[in-house]
Order: structure tokens, then sequence, then C-alpha cells
């Protein structure tokens, strides 16, 4: 009699298809472990910071994940689609002194960047090349490119861009929030239905389509936000985006920024971590000056104009914004700005100074190899 399901050992279950479903069920069942271990203790943006602690902590263990670009792409258009209908003409006060906290993102962007590279040069010893792909704050998915291009140590840039992200995310909403920042966020009404979601995801996914086509940057996110600011700030439409599905595209997208970890390789491990993690305090310690005087000059919340410095990924740091209660329209004006500068200059930054600098590190290596 023929089996209901296929055998362990069987060509099915061992195809890749099937381990890929497997390994992406296994992921978000432990993102939502820790996305609910968090909401039980009231930790801030719980289900964002607990999905990425424990995703992180399994990927330590060198255990096997996966999220699918797909999913955490459309992870991103429902966040986006959500966090546009949080945004309220009210909501828009600190849009007037953007030319000034633009003025602190490029201070941010070039002390932090060097700040980072002189630690990761000097106290983790890294190559000159490395330090400086390693350093470069944010858009992830670009720096990895363009060091991969220019021969970069991958292992090291990896490091330093994953943990900076990792630590933003689950670290950040302890110093900046609340337990009150812990509760799930709905943007449906009472009486929603399943039709009323369903319109929502399909005008998500379509603006996320239409965002990308016209080139925007973070298509993904900032196409939704954008198509949800404006019906729902001008009453054409309800978003309903309900706390529950809230629940799951906060745990996809914090176990997708743990599953960047998974990339890293067990050489060097440790030296890796020590100096990735004095270099993001290095970096954090310049974000956070810049913030606390520009928050003064234009009298924001230090948390908002801090989130919009921060050096993490666009898609995090917005939703962080959200869950935190400041301003998203202003942050999210920041990160765009600090995407659009990076793409521009990282490939005629790094081109520009590759040639020196592995010609420097070759120099390095031959002195430290040459009898004295």
């Amino acid at each position: 009699m023929a089996l209901p399901f296929p055998p362990f050992g069987s060509p099915g279950r061992d195809s890749p298809k099937v381990r890929t479903l497997v390994l992406t069920l296994v992921t978000l069942c432990v993102g939502a472990a820790g996305g609910f271990a968090f909401y039980a203790l009231s930790a801030p943006a719980a289900f964002l910071t607990g999905s990425t602690a424990l995703v992180t902590l399994w990927v330590v263990f060198k255990l096997p994940t996966h999220i699918p670009d797909v999913m955490r792409n459309g992870t991103f258009s429902v966040l986006g689609m959500m966090i546009g209908a949080g945004i309220t003409p009210e909501g828009l006060t600190h849009l007037s002194a953007l030319p000034v906290a633009i003025v602190g993102l490029f201070a941010v962007i070039a002390g932090a960047t060097l700040a980072s590279y002189w630690v990761l040069r000097h106290v983790g010893g890294w190559d000159r090349l490395s330090s400086l792909c390693g350093s470069i704050p944010g858009n992830f998915s670009l720096v990895v490119a363009v060091s991969l291009d220019q021969g970069a140590r991958m292992e090291r840039v990896v490091m330093s861009q994953v943990t900076r992200l990792i630590i933003l995310v689950t670290a950040v909403p302890f110093a900046l929030g609340g337990a009150d920042a812990a509760g799930l966020r709905s943007t449906a009404p009472p009486d929603y239905t399943l039709i009323d979601v369903t319109v929502t995801l399909g005008l998500a996914f379509a603006s996320a389509y239409a965002a990308k086509a016209i080139r925007l940057p973070a298509p993904t996110m900032l196409g939704p936000l954008l198509t949800s600011t404006v019906l729902s700030g001008s009453g054409l439409l309800t978003i309903a985006v309900p706390a529950w599905l809230a629940a799951i595209a906060f745990t996809v997208l914090g176990s997708s920024v743990a599953v960047r970890f998974s990339t890293v390789t067990r050489q060097g491990l440790k030296r890796m971590v020590a100096a990735s993690l004095l270099a993001f305090l290095a970096a954090f310690a310049v974000a956070m000056t810049i913030s606390f005087v520009i928050s003064l000059i234009i009298e924001a919340p230090l948390g908002a104009v801090f989130l919009g410095y921060a050096p993490g990924g666009l898609d995090a740091m917005i939703a962080l914004t959200f869950l935190l209660g400041f301003d998203v329209a202003f942050v999210a004006l920041l990160h765009a700005t600090r995407m659009i500068a990076l793409a521009v200059a990282v490939p005629f930054v790094i081109a520009l100074f590759a040639d020196k600098v592995r010609d420097a590190d070759e120099r390095d290596t031959l002195d430290a190899a040459t009898p004295r």
C-alpha cells in the first residue's frame, strides 16, 4: 500500500523546494517564538526585536535558516501600507527642518564611516579595503555588491554590516522606547473584513511594482508607503492591516535581518565580532552626538533624529520609527536621502580608493613577511 506521505529519505522530501519550504517554516516559527516571548515580557517593538534576537541565536549556533526574497519584499510592502496610514498632517511638523537635518545626515555618514574605519583598521587589524567597505553606513546590498566587485574580504564586510543592523534593531528600541511600545499596532477599523485586507494587500503589491518600475529607492516599502499616505490621508480608503497581520510582517522582517548573519563563516568569528562591535560603538557615538546637536537646533525629539541618522536598513529603521511613535515622514525622507546619496557615491568612492588601498595592503603584507 502506498504511503500517504513520502518517507524521510525519499527524493521528494530531499528536493530543494521541499527543503527550502521546511527551512522557511522553521525560521518563521523560531522568529514567532522570539516575538511572543518578547511580547510577554512587554519588550518594545516585541515582534521585531524578539524575532531578530532569537533567529540570530539560531544562526550563531549554525542551524539552517531561510527567508525567501519574495516573502521579505512582500513584508516590506505590507509594512509600507501600514506605516503610511499612520502619517497624518500633524505628524509632518518636522519637515520644515529637513534641510538642517540633511546637513547633519551627511556629517553622520562621513563621521561614522571614518570612526568605524579607524577602529576596524587599527584596533581590529583588518585590511584597508575591508575596513572601508565594512564602515559605510547602510545600503547593505549595494555595499556588498561593490565590495565583492573590488575584492574585499567579504566575511569581514558582511560581519560589520550585519552586526550593526542587528544591534540597531534589537537594542535601540530599549533605549528609545518603553513598555507601551510593545503593543501590537493596527490600522484596521474594528469592523474590518477580509475583503478590506485583500484590497489593502493588492494595493501594496501593485504600488511596490509601480515604484520599482520608476526606480524609486527601496521601492517595495516606499511605494506602498506613499500610496497609503495619499489614500488614507485623503479619506479615499481605509487601510486594513490588522494586528495579527502586522505581527506576522514584523516577525518576517526581524527574521530576515537575522538570516543575513548566516553568510558569515566560522573563520576568525570571535575576532570579527569583537572588531565589528567596537566599530559599531564608534559609529553609534558619532551618530548620537550629531543627533543630539541637531535635535536641539531643530527642536525635534532625539529619538526621531537618531532613527533618521541610524546606519541601518531603511525598512527596519522606518518600522522602528512607526512602532516607537516618532515622525515617520521625517525619518523616511532622511533615509531615502541617505540611500540616494550612497547609491551615487559608494561605487565611485570605493573604485577611486580601491587600487590605492589594495596596493597599501599588499605592501603591508610584504613588509610583515620580510625577515628583519
